[in-house]
């Protein structure tokens, strides 16, 4: 019997291959903890940029707003009487073209760190008791900003480096010479005020002679510091300029005397400051109709017609925001200001509505009386200052009379009745400019970053 064979076949042997995965996880971990750094760097270096832009931005603004404080400290310091304590303006009696201050906030910045310090100019740095000083201390009226101030006059170079030529005038040029100016000779002041003979009515910028109630324009440039930033601010400033001043009593209308009783009008500067005007002035065809004989003085002795139309509407409301006393009824026996403390007084006789107008008898004031509408003044007036009427006026001096010390102006109809005298004084409706109405920018500019 056959036995049958089986045959037995063997599957080679399977080998599986392992790769090695030792260091691996290290290699990975070692990835992700560069990734993490530099991401880690990256927001470290944005934190800190933005950190350091944060603060070269909150350092500007802080220069910035001390340059801000410094323009007004120099604005309110102009304000006011020459012999003030705190006065910071030109201390001459006529303005010195070279005149020049310094408002200091602390020694660390002296007037030597003005970029544009220029040794020809006064340079003073006015204290309380020297208003022309030149030592160098800290005369700011406060002490936690650090700023420095420089005042000056404008003079024709200025104006030519902002662009005034023959062709293209930013100021009347009443010198006669029209030749190029240069830093070391920067020619005149400019002057700011009446100072256009062709338009006797409208202010300008001028130079040649001072007329009555101009003033220089002031260039106030401050530098501002805070934590390594620095910024500059150029502003050109004026006094207020009271209305051109044609006569001692001006209206648009007629001018009545009725008698009964003294009645001065001098046309004369009582302070001595500018020359005689006429006494009365009133818009032609206006007359002054005299039912009574009023003792004039002046140049000329006479009432004047003549074509100089004032708009005391647009002087009223361009003073009144300035107001420091509201009066909104009849006052008797009440005083305003006195004479080291001139104020504006403004009256709307329309709100609230005042019948006949404002009515004042017995009152002191020292400065501007604006009033919107009629104005009665009756017995024991006395004033020193600039009054504007935007109506009618009358005058009922009964009593003690009426008595005046600058000029009045009124937009209709005079009425004078009873005992009055009128002075013209040029010093009384400057100092009620001088010391209650705000310095006023014409220009403003920031420099790049010294």
């Amino acid at each position: 019997m056959r036995r049958s064979s089986h045959r037995k076949f063997s599957l080679p042997a399977i080998r599986f291959l392992r790769s090695n995965e030792n260091g691996a996880a290290l290699i990975i971990g070692l990835m992700f903890l560069a990734i993490l750094a530099l991401v880690g760097t990256t927001a470290l270096l944005l934190t800190s940029t933005d950190l350091q832009i944060g603060g070269n931005y909150k350092a500007g603004v802080q220069a910035f707003s001390a340059a801000q404080a410094g323009t007004e400290e120099a604005r309110q310091r102009l304000k006011g009487s020459k012999t003030a304590a705190n006065y910071a303006g030109d201390p001459a009696a006529s303005p010195d073209p070279w005149w020049s201050a310094y408002i200091v906030s602390s020694t660390l910045f002296p007037p030597s760190e003005d970029p544009g310090y220029d040794s020809n100019y006064n340079n003073y740095i006015p204290i309380a008791s020297d208003h022309a000083s030149t030592s160098v201390s800290a005369n700011s009226l406060q002490s936690d900003l650090t700023y420095l101030i420089k005042i000056r006059h404008k003079r024709e170079y200025d104006a030519e480096q902002a662009g005034h030529t023959v062709a293209t005038p930013h100021y009347v040029d009443g010198d006669g010479n029209t030749a190029a100016n240069s830093q070391a000779s920067p020619g005149n002041i400019v002057y700011y005020g009446y100072g256009d003979p062709a338009q006797p009515a409208t202010v300008c910028q001028f130079t040649g002679p001072a007329v009555a109630g101009s003033t220089p324009i002031e260039i106030i440039t401050a530098y501002g510091k805070a934590g390594g930033a620095s910024k500059t601010i150029q502003l050109e400033v004026v006094r207020p300029v009271p209305p051109p001043i044609t006569a001692t009593l001006y209206s648009k209308q007629d001018i009545t005397f009725n008698g009964g009783g003294s009645q001065n009008v001098f046309g004369e500067d009582n302070c001595v400051q500018t020359g005689p005007l006429p006494p009365a002035y009133t818009l032609a065809p206006a007359e002054s109709i005299e039912n009574s004989v009023p003792n004039y003085t002046g140049d000329p002795a006479s009432p004047v017609q003549g074509p100089i139309d004032i708009d005391i509407q647009s002087y009223v409301d361009s003073m009144k925001d300035s107001a420091t006393v509201i009066i909104a009824s009849d006052q008797n026996g009440t005083n305003y200001g006195d004479s080291t403390n001139f104020v504006t007084c403004y009256s709307d006789t329309s709100n609230p509505y005042n019948v006949s107008g404002l009515k004042l008898s017995n009152v002191t004031g020292y400065g501007l009386l604006l009033v919107e509408g009629d104005l009665t003044l009756g017995g024991g007036i006395n004033w020193n200052g600039l009054i504007l009427v935007t109506g009618t006026m009358t005058f009922n001096g009964g009593g003690s009379g009426i008595n005046i010390h600058g000029a009045v102006m009124a937009n209709y109809t005079i009425d004078i009745n009873g005992g009055l005298d009128l002075r013209y004084d040029s010093c009384m409706i400057a100092d009620s400019f001088d010391n209650s109405q705000a310095i006023r920018n014409i220009s403003w500019h920031d420099n790049l970053d010294q």
